[in-house]
């Protein structure tokens, strides 16, 4: 992808680009070139014999709030993704069943509840991760 980063950056012009592994991010005060870019990177995509999902790769104002890595980002804050919530909900449902059957160690439900809380502390989730915590007694 360093060659994608590069086709962006130097040959397409963006100077505020964004990308983490597959999600990535170009920023524009004009929506022409926007556009434009966007047919550039379909183009250029298709050529590493790639594609875009059509209905994630969309021109929105910033002030819509940019989806990225599971949160919905504002200039001022952040937002767990409703969707993201709810399937680690269902997971350590599952985890927590798990362990009370005996299948599951509760090493590997501290280690995952610790990773899920590393990565949803970086948004406006004091709520949400006290109520789900409730739930897991051990």
């Amino acid at each position: 992808m360093n060659g994608f980063d590069h086709f962006v950056t130097r040959e397409l012009g963006c100077a505020a680009y964004l990308r983490y592994v597959d999600d990535f991010h170009l920023f524009a005060e004009n929506k022409a070139v926007l556009w434009q870019w966007r047919e550039a990177l379909v183009e250029r995509l298709a050529g590493l014999r790639l594609r875009l999902h059509e209905h994630k790769a969309l021109v929105r104002p910033t002030t819509e709030g940019v989806r990225f890595l599971g949160f919905r980002v504002f200039a001022t804050h952040r937002h767990l993704v409703r969707r993201t919530g709810l399937q680690y909900r269902r997971k350590l449902r599952a985890m927590l069943d798990g362990y009370r059957r005996g299948r599951v160690r509760k090493a590997v439900v501290d280690g995952s509840v610790r990773g899920w809380i590393n990565h949803v502390r970086y948004g406006d989730t004091w709520g949400l991760r006290r109520a789900l915590l409730k739930e897991v007694c051990l």
